[in-house]
């Protein structure tokens, strides 16, 4: 080979070998490439930044729980999110309701409100444990206790309106008188007619109404009932007193317990009780027993109820006569009486025997 051609392979040589290792280097380090990975997103990331419960709605035995998840979410978008709520009763730290929730795809790079609800039974207290899943994977987790379900009211019982506290809560000169009242409208030998007044507040901010109310007269030694009225109530405007009366006649010469019953849509939504002593008695509400009393006579026409200077625009309905009242001169309650207490002596030797 002679020495032209020599120059010749060296030179082929050379550069072949200069572009092997130019090409290596760009597969190595690629000035595209390298631009276009500064440039992508970051991976993606979620956190559980809060949780707030509320009752949202409640019956006699299920309070639902609204719960709601504050998620943050940043970087490049996430898939596949669940949030999972756990209620675990405190008391026997069984699982009472689990509730999940698909969130899906995050790409906004902002915070997202997740809303979900557990209902759990009406009583006790629960842990509300809130797990957060990326791809079934969990990835962050919190709990919160809430305490007192049981004494949140149901939706059939919520009312504002209350038995008058005349002594607002705070004692004072007339912290002892009652929100029900009675005046005596007439007598007979026999019966003494009750004019009885309720007094009740619209403790809101908005009207109510589809109420009545419900007077019973019970007989203090026998708790039978003497006579009821009931009394459909008109709306009462907010921070609004009504003062309804209802009309009761009952057996003369006993003392008796005034129980009144706030309804709505027929299920009971509060009561209050006082007391009327037409006896020989002078009963009390926190008494089972009552000795000395009044003559009815001597109080006919005369009230011992609080006097607001309303005249109650409510009617009351047409009371009826006492439930076991005769004509022969003896008052209604003389021959319950008097089984009663033939029945006890009966029962008391027995026991003795």
């Amino acid at each position: 080979m002679n020495r032209e051609s020599l120059l010749a392979v060296a030179t082929l040589v050379v550069v072949l070998g200069a572009l092997t290792t130019l090409a290596l280097a760009g597969a190595v380090s690629d000035p595209a490439a390298s631009e276009t990975a500064s440039d992508g997103e970051p991976a993606g990331h979620v956190s559980l930044t809060e949780l707030t419960i509320s009752a949202d709605s409640v019956t006699g035995g299920t309070a639902t729980l609204a719960v709601d998840t504050y998620l943050d979410h940043r970087g490049g978008p996430v898939e596949n999110v669940t949030v999972v709520h756990r209620a675990i009763d405190t008391e026997s730290g069984l699982v009472e309701a689990t509730t999940e929730r698909e969130v899906g795809r995050l790409e906004e790079e902002s915070e997202r409100v997740v809303s979900s609800s557990v209902a759990v039974p009406r009583e006790s207290g629960y842990e509300i444990e809130t797990l957060v899943y990326r791809d079934g994977n969990r990835t962050e987790s919190t709990s919160h206790t809430v305490e007192g379900v049981g004494s949140l009211t149901p939706a059939y019982a919520d009312t504002d309106v209350e038995f008058h506290r005349f002594g607002g809560g705070s004692g004072g000169s007339l912290a002892d008188v009652p929100a029900i009242g009675y005046s005596i409208e007439s007598t007979t030998d026999e019966r003494a007619t009750l004019a009885v007044d309720s007094y009740l507040t619209n403790t809101g901010d908005d009207p109510e109404s589809d109420l009545e109310l419900e007077v019973v007269a019970r007989q203090s030694g026998s708790n039978v009932v003497a006579d009821a009225a009931t009394v459909d109530l008109s709306t009462i405007e907010p921070g609004k007193t009504a003062s309804p009366t209802a009309e009761l006649t009952v057996p003369a010469e006993y003392d008796y317990y005034l129980d009144a019953v706030l309804w709505r849509d027929g299920t009971i939504v509060s009561t209050d009780r006082s007391v009327a002593n037409l006896g020989p008695g002078s009963l009390s509400v926190n008494e089972t027993t009552a000795s000395g009393g009044l003559e009815v006579s001597d109080f006919a026409g005369g009230s011992t109820a609080a006097d607001d200077g309303s005249d109650g625009s409510d009617a009351s309905d047409d009371a009826a006569d006492g439930e076991d009242g005769s004509g022969d001169g003896t008052p209604g309650f003389g021959i319950a009486v008097t089984a009663a207490a033939v029945l006890a002596t009966i029962a008391l030797a027995r026991r003795f025997q």
